[in-house]
């Protein structure tokens, strides 16, 4: 048949327009459960009629709060301490090079401790270093007056230092060696090892080669890191009110209880937040621009390993025991000798040890339900979620979905709004979208303000991780027939496994201590043990409160173990 003879290939318009048609329908399922409860908070903010009226339209919430000097000074205080996230990145990127690139002693150890600091809750931890450095009765300058090398209390946690201290080690340097580590673990040493042979320092190869390919990974570290200390709460709110600090949460958090609560205000105050972080997103977007990073795995052979000892790892090793030392073991060791306390921070008074708030606390039916209702929330949240956000991350990443700008867009939207709004937003749509008000109070409605909470931050990681494989893997395997699913379970979740658990399991933590986005939704059933250790500490129940936090740590560490160990298998079966 001649050339020209040939029929030409039928237009198939459905064929044709289902990159449309589903990236549509993505946007709108993601938009539907991202964007409304933002809505909620940006149409209050204009809302100017009193409670209970309808709704009318004005400028006086913004007003009263562009005018007034306490935010301007929340402001302040706000940026000051976000500082705190390059320097966390810069520490913890150092950390995560030392453990991962350089074999030095004890470093599942150290690693084993990092993920266990993030896993606890901070709460308990802050009131830990309450116990070691409060001037009055902290321990630390208690001994220092009792030897006579003080005549005074020398060391004082409420204060900018104390706060970004407790944030940086319990929270800041943690996270972002989980954030890095796997992507420093999944890089092909090939690279460094050319630098090295061909005449490259260390330090050199480290600034010019490692650094460079792992550039996304860092540049989402520190977004993380500034998003998540703009939103930061409860240690400002224990920490800071007393030095008369006040950040953006804590202020939105008055606004809320006030008497009567300043609703408008705090969402006007929320979409300001709102606007910072979405500038925040645009600048991350401008500086990766449309590239999709370094491609650090490809369909050539991998080798990942270490190199080997240097002879000042062992400085490293200690220097860096040292410091999960002081950071983490002093503060729980601190906060379970309180426990014993008939007198919560009073160690030295007669007759002060005691082991009734233990019993007190073990056999209450209210701290048996919320132990099984913790788990139940952050076991359901953490299989759904990061499933779920691995199926966002590679729409991003790899999808001819239309419209996958706009979607990584709506997905940093949870960030701009702090917990406690969040909560509000949600509360408020619960309460009057039909057919919601039957999970109100349910644990149902904390695993879904906990999904939407959690999103940004898993998608961006799985999102890097998957920028991190070449194309040309996927490509294969759908060139020999494979389906979609076939692909996402046997190449791409086995080559992203390390970056997965991760997420499981930041996932699972992070629905494990919330306060902040559920505590306006749990019901007297579905309370969980982060709810009820606030709680217990706004009735004044310290020692309670300190109990609850320590089996909570415990718990914790047994988990982190566990999980950690489940999690090597999973890398090496990759």
């Amino acid at each position: 048949m001649a050339e020209d003879s040939l029929p030409l290939p039928a237009w198939r318009p459905a064929q044709d327009l289902r990159p449309f048609l589903y990236g549509l329908g993505l946007l709108l399922v993601v938009g539907l459960f991202t964007t409304l409860p933002t809505l909620v908070l940006v149409l209050g903010s204009f809302d100017v009629a009193p409670q209970g009226e309808r709704f009318r339209w004005g400028w006086d919430n913004w007003q009263s709060v562009l005018s007034d000097p306490a935010i301007r000074r929340a402001m302040g205080y706000t940026f000051l301490l976000s500082l705190r996230a390059p320097i966390g990145v810069a520490l913890a990127f150092i950390i995560a090079w030392l453990l991962v690139r350089i074999e030095i002693p004890g470093r599942r150890l150290i690693e084993y401790g990092l993920w266990f600091a993030f896993f606890l809750p901070t709460l308990p931890l802050a009131v830990g270093w309450i116990l070691l450095l409060d001037p009055n009765y902290g321990l630390v300058n208690e001994l220092l007056q009792r030897i006579g090398l003080a005549d005074h209390a020398i060391f004082s946690i409420y204060s900018v230092l104390g706060i970004m201290w407790v944030h940086l080690s319990l929270t800041v340097i943690p996270i972002n060696v989980i954030l890095l580590a796997p992507a420093i673990r999944q890089m092909d040493i090939a690279f460094e090892e050319a630098a090295s042979i061909a005449g490259a320092h260390r330090l050199r190869i480290l600034m010019r080669i490692t650094l460079p390919l792992l550039a996304p990974a860092c540049l989402t570290a520190l977004i993380v890191g500034f998003v998540k200390s703009l939103e930061a709460f409860e240690v400002e709110q224990i920490l800071g009110v007393p030095a008369k600090i006040r950040v953006f949460a804590t202020t939105i958090y008055d606004y809320v209880h006030w008497d009567p609560p300043r609703l408008g205000e705090a969402m006007a105050l929320s979409s300001l937040f709102l606007l910072l972080l979405l500038l925040v997103a645009l600048l991350y977007r401008f500086i990766l621009g449309t590239r999709e990073g370094h491609a650090t795995i490809t369909g050539k052979t991998t080798r990942i390993r270490a190199a080997t000892r240097p002879r000042w790892g062992w400085l490293a090793s200690a220097i860096l025991l040292a410091y999960m030392a002081v950071a983490l073991l002093l503060p729980l060791a601190v906060l379970l000798l309180g426990t014993f306390t008939r007198l919560f921070g009073f160690f030295f008074m007669a007759n002060a040890w005691t082991a009734r708030h233990w019993l007190s606390v073990l056999g209450d039916p209210d701290f048996r339900q919320a132990f099984a209702n913790s788990f139940l929330v952050a076991g359901c949240t953490a299989c759904l979620g990061t499933l779920l956000y691995a199926l966002l991350a590679w729409c991003i990443a790899r999808s001819s979905l239309w419209g996958r700008q706009i979607l990584n867009l709506l997905i940093w939207l949870p960030w701009a709004i702090p917990g406690i709004l969040l909560g509000f937003s949600m509360l408020t749509l619960l309460l009057n979208v039909p057919g919601l008000s039957l999970i109100h109070g349910t644990v149902l409605s904390l695993i879904l303000v906990l999904l939407i909470k959690e999103v940004p931050l898993g998608v961006q990681m799985l999102k890097t991780a998957i920028f991190q494989i070449a194309r040309e893997i996927e490509e294969a395997g759908r060139t020999s027939g494979a389906s979609f699913p076939a692909i996402f379970r046997r190449i791409l979740l086995p080559l992203i496994a390390p970056m997965f658990g991760s997420v499981f399991l930041l996932t699972f933590v992070a629905a494990f201590r919330d306060i902040s986005a559920t505590i306006l939704l749990a019901g007297p059933s579905s309370r969980t043990m982060a709810i009820l250790m606030i709680e217990l500490g706004e009735e004044g129940r310290f020692e309670a409160m300190a109990v609850v936090g320590v089996i909570l740590s415990l718990v914790v560490l047994a988990m982190t173990a566990a999980m950690r160990r489940l999690q090597a298998r999973v890398s090496l079966l990759a």
